[in-house]
C-alpha cells in the first residue's frame, strides 16, 4: 500500500513548484526583453552601417561609395556580412550579393529565397538581418547573418534551463526535508499524545526550536504539566482517604463480628451484621487496591528482577484459582503452547494472573469455559480467555482506567480497579495489556516484548 502524502509534504511540494513557475516566468520575460535587446542592437549596427555607406555617397561621390561597399564584402568572405550597391540605371551591381527586390527599410531576408550571396563558402549563412535606402545614385544595402542572434538565444535558453532545473531541484530538495523534519516533530508530538492518553502522564514533547511547531509543542507540554497535576492532585485524594479509613473500617469490623459471633443475638440480626461484614470486607479491599495501585504508579513498590518461569506460574496459578472457578461452576483450564521465562517479580505476575481469572470467574455465566494459556517466542504472550459476553469495543481502552464499571457490571462485586491493577503491573514489566473480544469471550493478553 502507497503512503500517502501529508499535508506537509503537499505543502512544501506547492511551495517548490510555485517557486519554479515564478522562476519559469521570471526566466521567460527575461529572456524575451533579452532577446529584444540583441534584435534592437543587431538591427541599430545594420542601419549604422546603411547610413555611414549613405553619408559617403553626398554630393554625387560615388567612388568613396563603391571602394567602402569593396571593403566591406571582401573582409566577410564567410558571408556573414552582406553590402550591395545597385546603381541607378544599367549600371552593374557591386557588394557580395545579389538581392531579388529591392525594399526600404529593415528586413529580414532568407537565403535562397530573398537572396544570393556572392563567392560564399559552401555554408552560407541562413538569414540576414538587413537594412534597404533608396538614393538619387541608387540603391544601397547592408545586413548581417542572425547566426549570433540564434547562438545566443540558444546559451540563453540553455542557461536559463538549467538554472531553472537546479533551482526547482535545489527548491524540492530543501522543501522536502523541511517537510520530514516537520512530520518527524508532529509524529513525535502525536505519540507523546496518544502516551499519555494510554497513562503515561509524564511524558513530554520537548521541543526546543524557536519556530510555530515549536511554540505549539511548548503549549502541549504545558497543558499536560497541568493535567499530570491535576491527575496527581485526585490521586492523593483518594490515595489519603483510602489510608485514613482503612483504620476506621478495621476496629468497626472488630465491634461487629462478636456481635455476628454471638448465639445470643437474634439471627434475623446475625445475618444483617453478616451482610454488613462482607459490605466492611468489600470495602476494606477496595481501598487496599487503591493503596497498592497508587504505590505501583507512584514507584515506591520495589520490583523484584528475576527469571521468572511463565509456565510454573501458570500452573501455580491454576492450583489456587481452580476450586474457586468449580464452585461457581465454570470450566478453568490451562494451555502451555510453548514455555517461555521472563525477567520481573513473580509475585506481581501471578496477582495480575489472579485479577485477570477472577473478572472472568465474575463476569461470564455459568458455565463458561476459562483459559490460562502461554506462549513462549519472539513475544511471549500470556493470556486468558473464555467464552462470554465480552467488552463492547468502544469500551475496550477505557475499562483499564480506576472505577470503571460497565453497566453489565454493576451486579457483581468489584471495585473497578483490577484491570487497572493488571496495566499497571504490565508497564512495570515493560509489557502491555491487551484486550480484545474473540466472538464470543474475551482474551485479556500480557504481551511481553511488544514495545
Amino acid at each position: 500500500m502507497k503512503r500517502s502524502l501529508t499535508w506537509s509534504m503537499r505543502f512544501a511540494l506547492a511551495i517548490s513548484a510555485v517557486f519554479a513557475l515564478a522562476a519559469l516566468a521570471a526566466g521567460g520575460i527575461a529572456y524575451v526583453l533579452q532577446y529584444q535587446e540583441m534584435a534592437q542592437r543587431l538591427a541599430a549596427e545594420v542601419i549604422s552601417e546603411t547610413n555611414a555607406l549613405a553619408l559617403s555617397a553626398r554630393d554625387g561621390d560615388l567612388q568613396d561609395l563603391t571602394d567602402q561597399v569593396a571593403a566591406r564584402a571582401s573582409v566577410s568572405p564567410d558571408g556573414s556580412q552582406i553590402v550591395a550597391f545597385v546603381p541607378v540605371g544599367d549600371g552593374a551591381a557591386q557588394g557580395n550579393v545579389r538581392v531579388y527586390a529591392p525594399f526600404e527599410g529593415l528586413r529580414h531576408l532568407q537565403t535562397g529565397y530573398d537572396l544570393t550571396l556572392i563567392g560564399a563558402n559552401a555554408n552560407p549563412p541562413e538569414g540576414f538581418v538587413a537594412y534597404g535606402m533608396s538614393l538619387p545614385e541608387g540603391w544601397i544595402v547592408t545586413g548581417r547573418d542572425d547566426a549570433w542572434l540564434s547562438e545566443q538565444t540558444e546559451i540563453l535558453t540553455t542557461s536559463f534551463g538549467w538554472g531553472l532545473g537546479l533551482a526547482a531541484l535545489f527548491s524540492t530538495v530543501f522543501a522536502v526535508f523541511i517537510a520530514r523534519r516537520t512530520e518527524a516533530r508532529i509524529a513525535q508530538m502525536e505519540a507523546v499524545l496518544e502516551a499519555v492518553g494510554a497513562g503515561e502522564h509524564g511524558l513530554r514533547i520537548r521541543d526546543e526550536g524557536r519556530d510555530d511547531v515549536a511554540r505549539l509543542a511548548q503549549s502541549v507540554d504545558a497543558a499536560l504539566d497541568q493535567l499530570e497535576a491535576g491527575i496527581t492532585a485526585i490521586r492523593q485524594v483518594s490515595t489519603d482517604v483510602a489510608h485514613d479509613l482503612r483504620a476506621p473500617l478495621a476496629r468497626l469490623r472488630l465491634r461487629l463480628e462478636p456481635v455476628a459471633m454471638d448465639a445470643t443475638q437474634p439471627k434475623g440480626t446475625r445475618q444483617e451484621i453478616g451482610k454488613a461484614l462482607e459490605d466492611l470486607d468489600q470495602i476494606s479491599g477496595t481501598f487496599d487496591a487503591i493503596l497498592r495501585l497508587a504505590r505501583m504508579q507512584a514507584g515506591m513498590v520495589e520490583i523484584a528482577h528475576e527469571p521468572v518461569d511463565l509456565a510454573a506460574l501458570c500452573g501455580d496459578v491454576f492450583e489456587m484459582m481452580a476450586a474457586s472457578a468449580e464452585d461457581m461452576g465454570h470450566d478453568l483450564r490451562v494451555e502451555i503452547v510453548a514455555p517461555a521465562t521472563v525477567t520481573g517479580d513473580r509475585a506481581l505476575l501471578g496477582q495480575a494472573l489472579v485479577n485477570l481469572i477472577d473478572n472472568a470467574l465474575r463476569h461470564c455465566p455459568a458455565p463458561a469455559r476459562i483459559t490460562l494459556m502461554l506462549q513462549g517466542g519472539a513475544e511471549t504472550v500470556l493470556a486468558v480467555r473464555d467464552d462470554g459476553p465480552g467488552i463492547p469495543e468502544a469500551d475496550l481502552a477505557r475499562v483499564r482506567e480506576r472505577f470503571v464499571r460497565l453497566e453489565a457490571s454493576r451486579a457483581t462485586p468489584g471495585s473497578g480497579l483490577g484491570l487497572a491493577l493488571v496495566d499497571t503491573i504490565a508497564r512495570l514489566h515493560g509489557a502491555e495489556l491487551h484486550l480484545a473480544n474473540t466472538s464470543p469471550g474475551l482474551s485479556a493478553a500480557l504481551l511481553f516484548g511488544a514495545r
